[in-house]
């Protein structure tokens, strides 16, 4: 099979690109970077192929010369530009699965305004490959899950060993294997996704033939995943549950997808075969440097990295300003105490500030409290799963005092907490609604707050009717606080 002017050399001048874009969107989203390192270093993970699925995308790209043909474009600098807005967009809702979704994007762009629209379509398969990597693939674990729970369920009532199956869990006459999220095999299946897709990329030119080698390669990543959860629960019937293959079985998947994948390449070869001649553009790249290319390149890079730059600027001016939290006449019975936090059950991680007034209204003992955030990021952002006004929330709800709707859950019998969010002047109650209102103040960077009371009774809390009766001037206060 001829591959001149396919896989003939390494292209400098397309590496080099492609580097410094990876060095300087790095140093514009250094965050979003870091949390895509931690992906792709778990070992046995499901995205532990993430650099190497880079590094075939990046070997690709320089050595395929089908597409390498300069001709410059500023017409890509907006798209980057779009990109930018919608990674800053995903910033402000802390959603950080948006903010990787858009680096094939950006990428794409960068290659569009060197080699124009026509030639960048050569590269969308490389490109596109790596949401192969991206944590958007998650949706596929449950229903992977699904089918692996199942398949093993037949398997082990075919050949009838003592076993009890209830949802994800086999009970045995020695202990409990549980086919969890790491059992669904996401990470073989993305892991021979890649292999397929690259192969035929690289070696098959007929369209039916590329889908089918990537369709083999499918089925040979689930059925390896099949028999490899299979074997594990033989191996701990058969031990008594005491192999250490129970217990540490990352590489033992590993091998046999190996395995599999050499009977792969067996098959793609005869696939090869019946492909002919493969035909390459026969020229090489047409790489001329020029005035207009560089600075294309530049224009589109720039159009991104403002964006991010900018508003980490803005962030860093932002976060040097002190927040004060002022009480409504209503509190005014409340004193301040430096009781943390946690002691008060609540749980605001990475908060910038925090304030607690603690005092007695009508035979109810009161804590309020506020916590804010001058800035947010990654873990430290208000709505985030682990953040929570008191422990064990139940009844949640809502109710209406004088006209402000305040979010209620009873803690205990004895106990029941109110609570808002504000972010600057904009009351939510919802963590959607708290994430569109900072979305709609992107600009002005306001301060986020969360504001409760806790109200402890003697022995078991009214109902909340009572409640608002008893303490209306208080609860309505919530709303007051003013944070600044």
């Amino acid at each position: 099979m001829d591959k001149s002017g396919l896989v003939s050399s390494v292209s400098w001048k397309v590496l080099a690109v492609i580097v410094v874009a990876l060095v300087v969107t790095g140093l514009a989203i250094p965050d979003t970077y870091h949390t895509l390192h931690q992906l792709w270093t778990k070992n046995n993970e499901t995205y532990s192929h993430g650099y190497i699925l880079l590094g075939f995308a990046i070997y690709v790209l320089v050595t395929d010369f089908r597409w390498q043909h300069f001709s410059p474009s500023f017409l890509y600098a907006p798209l980057a530009l779009a990109a930018g807005l919608v990674w800053l967009a995903a910033e402000a809702v802390q959603i950080m699965l948006i903010q990787t979704l858009v680096l094939p994007g950006v990428f794409w762009c960068l290659l569009a305004s060197m080699v124009g629209f026509k030639n960048s379509l050569k590269t969308l398969v490389p490109v596109l490959s790596l949401y192969l990597a991206l944590p958007v693939m998650d949706i596929l674990v449950v229903p992977l899950q699904n089918l692996t729970t199942w398949v093993n369920t037949r398997l082990i009532q075919a050949i009838g060993i003592t076993a009890y199956i209830e949802t994800y869990n086999i009970h045995m006459p020695y202990g409990i294997m549980r086919i969890a999220h790491g059992c669904a095999g996401l990470n073989y299946l993305l892991a021979g996704m890649s292999l397929g897709i690259f192969y035929s990329y690289l070696n098959l030119q007929r369209l039916s033939l590329q889908i089918r080698a990537v369709a083999v390669i499918l089925v040979l990543s689930l059925v390896g995943n099949w028999i490899r959860v299979f074997g594990l629960i033989m191996i701990g019937y058969e031990s008594k549950m005491q192999s250490e293959l129970v217990y540490d079985h990352g590489f033992f998947g590993w091998i046999i997808f190996a395995i599999l994948a050499v009977g792969f390449f067996f098959y793609a070869k005869r696939l090869e075969a019946k492909d002919g001649e493969f035909v390459s553009s026969g020229r090489k790249p047409s790489l001329p440097l020029s005035a207009k290319m560089i600075s294309a390149v530049v224009v589109t890079l720039v159009a991104f990295w403002i964006v991010p730059v900018s508003w980490q600027m803005l962030n860093n001016k932002v976060s040097a300003e002190a927040v004060e939290v002022s009480l409504p006449e209503s509190l005014s019975m409340l004193k301040a105490t430096n009781v943390s936090l946690n002691r008060l059950g609540a749980t605001y991680e990475g908060n910038d500030t925090h304030a607690v007034y603690s005092g007695r209204v009508n035979n109810y003992r009161l804590n309020v409290f506020v916590a804010s955030y001058r800035t947010q990021k990654q873990g430290k952002e208000l709505i985030y799963y682990a953040n929570k006004p008191a422990n064990r929330l139940r009844e949640k709800g809502t109710v209406e005092v004088q006209g402000t709707r305040l979010n209620v859950a009873s803690p205990a019998a004895s106990q029941r907490v109110f609570w808002l969010y504000k972010v600057g002047n904009s009351i939510t109650l919802t963590d959607m609604q708290t994430k569109l209102a900072q979305l709609t103040h992107l600009l002005d960077t306001p301060v986020v707050s969360v504001m409760a009371v806790q109200v402890n009774c003697q022995r078991q809390c009214p109902d909340n009717n009572q409640l608002k009766q008893d303490l209306m001037p208080q609860l309505q206060a919530i709303a007051n606080i003013e944070v600044r």
